[in-house]
């Protein structure tokens, strides 16, 4: 029988205090792996070189680093984005992508295993919801990518899942990301994607956690937005951008509309006027992203010619508009893409 080890990654700085006390080691070995797990971003015992043989040993028996059982990485031929499938300990697997721009690096984290979003233009929503991730799973990644040698400085929670039906734990991960203890990253380099879970950013409000917020539009019209994804049906756009606004006047940060583009369903001259409509009210910038095709999608992207149309007929209102650059599509992890390795062939 497998016993699963206790992950060090859960532990609060107190927590491991006492855990290293109940050990019978030196109270100094606390902060020794505080730093070699958050300062050093180590992935195995071994490395913490200045802890003694025999308490690396204890901890190696009894602790875990990173909460996953497997990793495989794939990486793009452009060498811009490398992702990695991680099995966790019920053999569920998540992905997440680095991406790597010229002056900084990013990296995409999943919250959940699978969606139960369903949006139709998304892999993840094919593959169905398996589970939420826990606080050290959504860390694990980050940890994982530092200990590659990425220096990951932003942090995008547009993976796998919808991070506002996961609350806690993302809330948590984005403490431990952010902590003076911890990781330590700029609170203003994290931003969560949301498809308009009404709960979620009432929770946000009442909870003053003010964080970077993208929403994912999908379209400005409550029909065709059903149609695209499910959760219009309780989730109404018309109620969710009241409460986005709500939330925009108390932290007063750019909030971004994710708008993706699907051929002769949501390009037409009427949805560039509800786009524009939605952003002025909002106050907010739009990022455009063209389809990433896939098997299980059934639309289509729009060519060159028309995704630049589309994006200079918002830009002739003066709203802030850009084009998110491709990375990883030949490897299935552009946006919308993650899931591919799960989805049924």
């Amino acid at each position: 029988m497998t016993i699963l080890k206790k992950n060090l990654l859960t532990f609060e700085k107190l927590e491991l205090e006492r855990l290293v006390q109940d050990l019978r080691m030196p109270k100094f070995v606390a902060s020794q792996i505080l730093n070699w797990l958050y300062q050093k971003k180590v992935n195995s015992f071994e490395k913490m070189k200045n802890i003694s043989k025999s308490n690396r040993d204890i901890l190696e028996k009894q602790f875990s680093i990173l909460p996953f059982k497997k990793i495989e990485k794939l990486e793009s031929k452009e060498k811009n984005a490398i992702k990695y499938n991680i099995t966790l300990s019920d053999d569920q697997v998540v992905e997440c992508v680095v991406l790597i721009e010229k002056k900084y690096t990013s990296l995409c984290v999943s919250s959940q295993c699978g969606c139960p979003v369903d949006c139709k233009f998304c892999v993840t929503g094919a593959m169905g919801f398996k589970r939420n991730l826990t606080m050290e799973e959504i860390v694990g990644q980050f940890h994982f990518a530092q200990s590659e040698g990425y220096n990951v400085t932003r942090i995008v929670f547009m993976g796998m899942g919808e991070p506002l039906l996961n609350y806690s734990p993302v809330k948590h991960s984005f403490e431990r990301l952010t902590g003076e203890s911890f990781y330590n990253l700029s609170r203003r380099n994290i931003t969560i994607s949301t498809s308009g879970y009404l709960a979620g950013i009432k929770r946000l409000i009442d909870d003053k956690w003010f964080v970077n917020l993208a929403f994912s539009v999908g379209s400005t019209q409550s029909l065709v937005r059903q149609k695209l994804m499910p959760l219009e049906e309780r989730n109404p756009i018309a109620k969710v951008s009241v409460l986005l606004q709500q939330y925009q006047e108390l932290h007063n940060r750019k909030l971004t509309l994710e708008y993706t583009l699907l051929k002769g369903v949501n390009d037409s001259l009427q949805d560039v006027a509800g786009l524009i409509r939605l952003a002025k009210y909002l106050k907010a910038k739009i990022n455009l992203i063209n389809l990433n095709p896939h098997k299980c999608i059934p639309f289509t992207p729009l060519s060159s010619i028309e995704l630049n149309k589309f994006k200079e007929q918002i830009s002739e209102s003066k709203i802030p508009v850009t084009i998110r650059f491709r990375k990883g599509q030949d490897i299935a992890a552009a946006c919308g893409q993650l899931g591919d390795s799960q989805v049924k062939k």
